[in-house]
């Protein structure tokens, strides 16, 4: 009997000892607690925007080594079967834009208020806050870097030339930086920059690539050629690539209208076309080794839009036929640049969903069988003429009327 009670005030020790053990642990600090938990290397997280969308869009996304690329409206295009970019760069890209217009006014993306999309205003901070969105998810989708760098004002300069400086700042840090103005959409947004890069023939120590500009003219005089009387090159979509004679290069650019290696340079400080007309008529000279070290994208590709000489011929007769192939610069149209993004978002997610909905078919596509008709029309004719029987009027099957 004696045994059985010391068995029975030890288990009463135990359990006392195990109870205020629990107590203490559960009284610990909350923030000790928190940390216990949700940096659990075991717990799972929701995933984030970035992953969300390279998963959502992995399926569409084009292969870089595929030389053939077919879109939506039909159109095949091609790139060099020889590819240099047959595997994706993701974070050793940067997509930016560079504006000193801030998108923060009313109805704006980087308002905290709730973005009217519908009557997103397509000038200044609007302009801006549609160019951020196009370009973002495009990054997103192909696991490239974004940012948005809002530029200072250059004093008695044009804001254009907030460019070369930008580019000169960030390049260092990745392989490719590629800058869009706020009037150029992606319309392609399965397309990776890889197989651009591969149609358009950047090599391995190519510099830097920029459109051939639309021929304008005023009178019988064009406005799109350099002192040499070759056309100038559009600095609204740029590719660099790091290496040493880039960073040369966009030093020389940066500071050309300090007329130090470029007398005449400022002439460009604030007469159009600015920092494009300074790097057409002094660095593409000065700098192009070899022809693949400034390469020029065709002005089909990555200027203008479909429809874009109908659309000005009035205003500049003898205009190229640039139809922005797969780079759109809205330049004489911005009020078509949301209707732009808008069209290029719905082609990607339609795509999604249409591969989505054919692999999921068996179980979301119901057909009703041929023989259910017969026997709803044998079932129909059965109760005609009776007092609430079903009958069928115009094709519908509906309640009997007496």
């Amino acid at each position: 009997m004696l045994a059985t009670q010391r068995y029975y005030l030890f288990s009463l020790a135990v359990f006392i000892v195990l109870v205020s053990f629990t107590f203490f642990f559960f009284r610990q600090d909350e923030a000790v607690l928190y940390e216990k938990i949700v940096k659990n290397p075991y717990r799972s997280s929701k995933p984030g925007l970035r992953d969300t969308i390279l998963n959502l869009f992995e399926s569409i996304k084009h292969d870089p080594t595929n030389p053939h690329f077919r879109s939506a409206a039909g159109q095949t295009y091609t790139a060099d079967s020889t590819s240099t970019w047959n595997k994706p760069l993701g974070k050793r890209v940067l997509i930016v834009d560079i504006d000193t217009r801030v998108p923060t006014g009313a109805n704006q993306l980087l308002n905290p208020d709730t973005i009217d999309f519908e009557h997103l205003d397509m000038h200044g901070g609007g302009l801006v806050s549609n160019a951020i969105i196009n370009h973002y998810i495009y990054a997103l989708i192909h696991g490239y870097d974004y940012k948005f760098y809002q530029a200072a004002h250059i004093p008695e300069h044009h804001d254009t030339w907030i460019m070369p400086h930008v580019f000169r700042e960030l390049i260092p840090e990745y392989q490719f930086v590629v800058a869009m103005d706020a009037d150029v959409t992606i319309s392609h947004l399965d397309l990776p920059l890889e197989w651009l890069f591969n149609r358009w023939g950047l090599a391995s120590h190519t510099s830097m690539a920029l459109p051939w500009d639309t021929e304008e003219w005023r009178g019988n005089v064009s406005i799109s050629r350099d002192s040499k009387y070759l056309r100038v090159l559009n600095t609204g979509f740029v590719v660099a690539q790091n290496n040493p004679t880039t960073l040369e290069l966009l030093d020389a650019w940066r500071d050309c209208t300090s007329e130090l290696r470029y007398p005449g340079c400022a002439h460009w400080k604030e007469n159009w076309s600015h920092e494009q007309r300074a790097f057409s008529e002094y660095i593409r000279y000065d700098f192009n080794a070899t022809p693949e070290t400034i390469v020029s994208i065709p002005c089909d590709d990555a200027v203008g839009w479909p429809g874009f000489k109908a659309d000005n011929e009035d205003v500049s007769p003898g205009i190229s036929d640039c139809n922005g192939n797969f780079v759109r610069h809205y330049t004489l149209g911005k009020d078509m640049v949301k209707a732009a993004s808008s069209n290029a978002v719905m082609q990607a997610v339609s795509d999604v969903l249409q591969r989505s909905i054919l692999k999921e078919q068996e179980s979301m596509w119901v057909k009703e069988p041929e023989h259910a008709k017969d026997v709803v029309q044998s079932e129909v004719r059965e109760g005609e003429g009776e007092q609430g029987g079903e009958v069928v009027v115009d094709g519908i099957m509906g309640p009997g009327r007496r």
